[in-house]
């Protein structure tokens, strides 16, 4: 359900990119895809955490560029919504571009943004939040102070133990845990100083990593792929939707199916080069769908679209059931390259059987 509506958002938002040179509208959105991103990231971390699934590759990364982007993905909260409540938040970034370490961005935003969030939420009058960064020989140092209520030292020790939590009902007691474990996995330490009454400093070390001259990938050309004629299936109308204006976008005509059953009287009145499908739905779900179109229409291409992830196991002895999955959600990028992927391979054979 999550990754339902997380595809929606993505695709909506990139959707809107391109229909407006607005540039304040553009960066709007693009913290919305940004935000979406992350959260989709977070999904799947909670997804392959009992699996302990191998991390992605992680990658050179400006770390100035993600503080940047964690304080305008945080500014409704303590700008915005403190206003109406007559509640006044500074917060100030003091970064040097071209502070650079290698890791993941989606993991490294998702501390930033807790640690601004629970900075904000140190300060129920309003206070002040300064942020910096700085290089010390190989390493960087990233510091998170506020002028909030402080804590006292029993909670000061139990700060990033699991499900520990002084907010009651309304936090989970991980998101500094789960902080505390990103930071590790990069290879660095996350410290917190604090006194009651005189505010909180979270200190994070990282290793630095210095960037080595790159040509720059080509960007995706979404006309490089003939127009083709393509079948969404989705019991979701808001993924459905909007993964078929992606697709028309990208110049291809798109024929919508509800289920697996509508999708099979669709495609026996349609000539369809392409077929996306989604996996969890009722009564037919995506692996029985593509079994009965591959019974019907043996070299039809199909591609499953799941919230699991692209590490979506098939069916034992059915490896070769799809010819492509992709996750949830999903963007224009993964969406090109996902059918220019499919186009590219031979006929599956006896694919179903």
């Amino acid at each position: 359900d999550f990754n339902n509506s997380l595809a929606a958002i993505l695709g909506r938002a990139q959707l809107l990119r391109r229909q407006t040179q607005d540039e304040a509208l553009v960066r709007n959105l693009e913290i919305i895809q940004t935000a979406a991103e992350d959260a989709a990231a977070t999904v799947r971390r909670i997804q392959t955490f009992a699996r302990k699934s191998p991390a992605k590759e992680f990658e050179m990364l400006d770390v100035s560029s993600l503080l940047n982007d964690a304080v305008e993905i945080t500014r409704t909260r303590w700008q915005n919504e403190a206003r109406l409540r007559g509640l006044d938040y500074e917060v100030t970034l003091k970064a040097d571009s071209g502070q650079y370490t290698v890791g993941s961005a989606s993991e490294l935003r998702e501390v930033f943004v807790n640690l601004i969030v629970n900075a904000v939420d140190a300060m129920p009058a309003g206070g002040k939040l300064s942020i910096g960064c700085e290089r010390e020989g190989s390493r960087l140092r990233l510091q998170f102070a506020d002028t909030g209520t402080g804590m006292p030292e029993d909670v000061r020790q139990k700060i990033f133990d699991p499900f520990f939590t002084t907010k009651g009902a309304q936090g989970t007691g991980l998101g500094l845990s789960v902080s505390y474990s990103i930071i590790e996995r990069h290879e660095g330490s996350i410290s917190v100083v604090s006194e009651l009454g005189a505010g909180t400093v979270f200190t994070i070390d990282l290793p630095a990593a210095e960037v080595s001259a790159e040509v720059p990938a080509a960007p995706i050309d979404d006309t490089q792929v003939r127009s083709l004629s393509i079948l969404v299936i989705d019991d979701e109308p808001a993924v459905r939707e909007t993964l078929a204006e992606m697709l028309e976008v990208m110049g291809h005509r798109v024929l919508l199916a509800e289920s697996g059953q509508s999708a099979l009287q669709t495609l026996a009145g349609n000539n369809c080069d392409l077929v996306f499908t989604d996996l969890a739905m009722p009564e037919m779900d995506g692996w029985e769908t593509t079994r009965e179109i591959r019974k019907r229409w043996p070299d039809m291409n199909v591609v499953l679209v799941t919230g699991y992830g692209t590490g979506t196991l098939a069916p034992a002895g059915e490896d070769r059931l799809v010819n492509g999955i992709i996750g949830k959600p999903f963007d224009f990028s993964q969406i090109s390259q996902t059918i220019t992927s499919v186009l590219a391979q031979p006929v599956l054979e006896n694919a179903g059987t």
